[in-house]
Parts: C-alpha cells; structure tokens; sequence
C-alpha cells in the first residue's frame, strides 16, 4: 500500500502486518482494510519467494518483511506478526531499527536459546510425515476439512487466502534461526491470542509481562472479525509502549 512520504516521517507509527510464512498477504487484507480507514499507515509486506534461492532461508524471508518497512522511513513502527511469523520478530525488528512494538497474534514466540529452529521440534516429526521429495503440501492440507473450513468467514475468504498457500521445503521449518549479533533488539511486546493452541504462548507473554488480550475465535480470527482484531491490535501496542514490556524478557 503507498504511503506518504517523507514529511510523515516520525509521526504516527507504521503498522506492519506480516503474514505467516505459509500463508500469504489476504490473511491481512481485512485487517490491513480496517486500520488504513481508522486512519494509520499500513504495510503488509509480501514474502512470497524466501524460498525459491534454497537455503539458508530465514535471512532471505527477514529481508522480504523488513524492506518494505524500512522503505516507508518511519520512527515508530508496530510489527504484528501472525503465526509462524513470530519465531522471526526479534530479526525482523532488528533489521528495521528504530523503535518498534510487536504484537504477537496467534504467533509463536522467538525462543532465547542456541540452535531454534523456525517451528518447535515437537511439531517437526508431523510436517515430515506430511511431505513428499522434501515438500511440505500447502497448510491448508495439513488439516482435516472439519477442522479447516470453520477457520474462514465464507468461501470466497477460503479461496483467496488459501490460493496463496504453497509447498514448502521441509528443511525450511528445520533450519535453525541465525543468532542475532548485539542479542535481542530493544523491542516492546504485547500478545494477541485467538485459539487454544496458542495459549500456552499467551501464558508466556504475560509471565514476562507483556500486556495480553485474549479474542476467542480461530487461528484466522482476523478474516472473521477484523474490526475486532485492528482494535486489538492498536490498544495492545499502546500499552505495550506505556508499559514498557520487553521482548527481552521472554524465559
């Protein structure tokens, strides 16, 4: 989306909606739509291709989610990262510099220690069980139809978002996330949870203090309530910059 130039530089923050690698851009779209006509500058960076040069994979998918977020030079910027998404905050928010706020919604959070691997290695035995010749299938078949179909408000919602899912490597979801050189990035949290199996994040984030608003719903609670998600998102990164909370201080 255009934004003004440089005389908004350092006044509003930029939102950044950065969409979960296996999925695409329309995951934002409503969202992206309801806070633009609040009246904030928004981006949904694209990171289709972070895997079409082989491996490594992460520094190529960072660069694709902090580029057009660098391009609108701005100060303030509030990075909401869905999804698998999250593992890649701390990176992404150090390549954009500046002061920034991240909004976890439904993400997974980066973790501290040596050698994290872009998804929890729990998770790892069931994507290997889905693939063929290295390839992850696209997600929407990764679950039964049961489980998927009431994730989307209507069908046109469902065929645009999952026209953008693609096969993946499956060394991708392996690879292990560069260590960050200087540590962590002086970066505020807060936390957007959905669906049950992201609470356990929640839990974590308001251990280390982070504000934390829970919108019951699915995994793409923000195709189904977007106005409800933009709002969430707007009073999660205010509180997070009052309150000062810390990605660093994730355990």
């Amino acid at each position: 989306m255009p934004l003004p130039a440089d005389s908004m530089r350092g006044m509003a923050p930029l939102i950044a909606l950065v969409h979960a690698p296996v999925l695409g851009p329309r995951s934002w779209l409503p969202v992206a739509e309801e806070l633009t006509r609040a009246g904030n500058d928004v981006v949904v960076p694209a990171l289709a291709g972070f895997t079409d040069d082989g491996a490594p994979y992460s520094p190529r998918l960072v660069r694709l989610a902090a580029d057009p977020i660098r391009a609108a030079r701005r100060d303030h910027v509030v990075l909401v990262t869905h999804s698998g998404a999250g593992a890649f905050v701390p990176h992404i928010a150090a390549a954009v510099g500046g002061e920034v706020v991240a909004v976890f919604a439904d993400a997974a959070l980066p973790r501290r220690s040596s050698g994290a691997t872009v998804v929890d290695a729990e998770f790892l035995p069931h994507l290997r069980g889905l693939a063929t010749a290295g390839l992850v299938p696209p997600w929407p078949r990764w679950w039964p139809e049961e489980d998927l179909s009431p994730l989307f408000p209507d069908e046109a919602a469902r065929a645009a978002v999952c026209s953008e899912a693609l096969s993946l490597p499956l060394e991708f979801f392996a690879e292990e996330l560069p260590a960050l050189p200087n540590g962590w990035p002086p970066c505020r949290a807060a936390y957007l949870a959905f669906s049950e199996p992201y609470r356990r994040e929640a839990a974590a984030a308001a251990r280390a203090g982070w504000p934390v608003r829970d919108l019951p719903g699915g995994h793409l609670h923000m195709l189904v309530s977007p106005g409800e998600v933009a709002t969430a998102i707007s009073g999660l990164a205010e509180e997070a910059r009052a309150a000062a909370s810390s990605l660093s201080a994730l355990s």
